[in-house]
């Protein structure tokens, strides 16, 4: 499994730019499949570490097409 520091994302991904949030997502999850050995993990468990890093859902988003 890649190892996500800002090197190795700069490495992988040139031009990445990734967010300190997006960094912060990409090591819980990596964290969490290490932990539970899920290569692919379900969208369910992909929302339990959103919320075990603290995020909520505050409104309901607008209405957008499925196209987008």
């Amino acid at each position: 499994m890649p190892c996500f520091t800002e090197n190795r994302l700069e490495e992988n991904f040139p031009g990445a730019g990734y967010s300190d949030e997006e960094v912060e997502f990409m090591k819980a999850m990596d964290r969490y499949k290490r932990l539970k050995q899920r290569p692919f993990p379900t969208w369910h468990e992909v929302l339990r570490v959103f919320r075990a890093l603290g995020y909520r859902k505050v409104a309901a988003p607008p209405e957008r097409p499925l196209s987008e």
